[in-house]
């Protein structure tokens, strides 16, 4: 049922987030120029991530329809990458709090009535592997959301971060693992959205090495982090199989050659890191294999 458009600035007051979301997304088609004091006012108020992008875009709609305001910039000014990166990562933020909220529960649902139709059977019955498949892409898309969110900094251990993410992630390769850096290496950040970023690259590098056929040997992995007067950095370098295809293309997502990956790995990498006001790369290595570079601002 479409809001009409008393309805929709009405629940603009609902304590339902749901009801507010839905009240935004309305008002972008029934909206009218006189309803922007209002809706600003809203966004002012307004505390859940995902109605605030709707109220931003609603805002968006109905000043295009009226033409802008003295005080908004003109189009054609030059915008930074850094203020580009910080849209889209907003943008990413929004669409994905939007399917978490609107999808996802449903499909829960659909998936507790499916098992408690399907019985003894339901592990062996194609509708669970179809929805175990809907569920990892969900798992994908939340870390993907988290990955658009404002950075946390602390304090933390680089060194003693990256020996977790292999001993929880890729426990039976240490053996072919190496670690070059100083230890501990204390550097300010947000150790979630790192983590992101490199256990990805680690993951990768350790499938690529088994997927080469050959037994991993010892430095088949090795990982090295430092700093410079700029930045921080950490590089995993693989001797596994190699990029096959261009390298770009890894970080799109629902890109994957792998059986049960969702694709989102490296284009969750890539959110993180921009996150961070960073950079991460994926390039052949100069004797095979693969090296996978993020580096972030100091």
């Amino acid at each position: 049922m479409i809001m009409s458009h008393d309805e929709a600035i009405s629940q603009l007051a609902s304590p339902s987030a749901h009801a507010r979301g839905q009240a935004a997304r309305a008002l972008g088609d029934v909206g009218l120029g006189g309803d922007l004091p209002a809706i600003r006012k809203a966004l002012l108020r307004e505390t859940v991530s995902y109605v605030q992008y709707a109220l931003q875009d609603t805002i968006k709609r109905l000043t295009n329809k009226t033409g802008p305001r003295p005080d908004e910039p003109e189009e054609g000014i030059n915008v930074p990458p850094e203020v580009r990166q910080q849209i889209y990562g907003q943008a990413v933020e929004w669409v994905t709090g939007f399917l978490l909220h609107e999808i996802a529960s449903p499909v829960g649902l659909a998936m507790v009535s499916a098992k408690r139709e399907i019985g003894a059977e339901w592990e062996n019955s194609r509708t669970w592997r179809h929805l175990e498949t809907i569920h990892r892409v969900f798992d994908a898309i939340e870390m993907l959301k988290n990955a658009a969110g404002a950075p946390r900094p602390q304090e933390f251990d680089l060194a003693t971060l990256l020996q977790e993410i292999i001993e929880t992630e890729v426990p039976d390769a240490q053996p072919s693992i190496s670690r070059l850096g100083a230890k501990p290496f204390v550097l300010k950040g947000d150790p979630g959205l790192i983590r992101m970023v490199v256990s990805n690259g680690i993951r990768n590098a350790v499938e690529s090495v088994s997927a080469s056929g050959v037994e991993p040997a010892e430095h088949a992995v090795v990982i090295n982090w430092g700093k410079t007067d700029i930045d921080y950095w950490v590089s995993v370098l693989d001797r596994g199989a190699g990029i096959t295809g261009p390298a770009e293309s890894a970080f799109e997502i629902g890109s994957s050659t792998k059986r049960n990956h969702s694709g989102f790995g490296l284009a969750i990498a890539r959110q993180a890191i921009d996150t961070l006001t960073g950079e991460v790369t994926l390039e052949p290595a100069r004797n095979g294999g693969a090296v996978y570079t993020a580096r972030w601002k100091r």
